[in-house]
């Protein structure tokens, strides 16, 4: 179940950018163990990556999808896209989109938070 929230520096990058973890499972403590209880305010909250895609979503109108493709040897590999309307309401003709490829999902899962998060801070 562990592999299911997101790693702590990227938990720690969301609380930067304003992430309310209160909602969260678990929580990461001073050892950087997952915890069920909120202890301390130095914790930082360790939400589930879906968490994490869906705030990015509704808080900054980004959305993302992992694809799996296969090389013509047949081998399977996934690719990440990322696209934010620029416009509100939404014109969906002016748009962003990154692809980068990784050889498992959870490779591209955390590549594809990864570039959100870049995002975002660089704004």
């Amino acid at each position: 179940m562990e592999k299911e929230f997101i790693p702590y520096e990227q938990a720690l990058d969301l609380k930067e950018l304003g992430f309310d973890g209160t909602n969260c499972m678990r929580f990461y403590n001073a050892e950087l163990s997952l915890e069920n209880t909120f202890l301390y305010s130095g914790n930082v909250g360790a939400p589930l990556y879906q968490q994490a895609f869906r705030w990015f979503r509704e808080k900054h109108g980004i959305c993302t999808w992992i694809q799996r493709l296969y090389t013509d040897d047949h081998v399977p590999y996934y690719r990440y896209s990322c696209e934010k309307s620029i416009e509100s309401p939404p014109n969906y003709n002016r748009t962003w989109v990154t692809l980068k490829e990784h050889i498992t999902y959870e490779e591209a899962e955390l590549a594809c938070l990864n570039k959100l998060i870049e995002t975002v801070k660089n704004k």
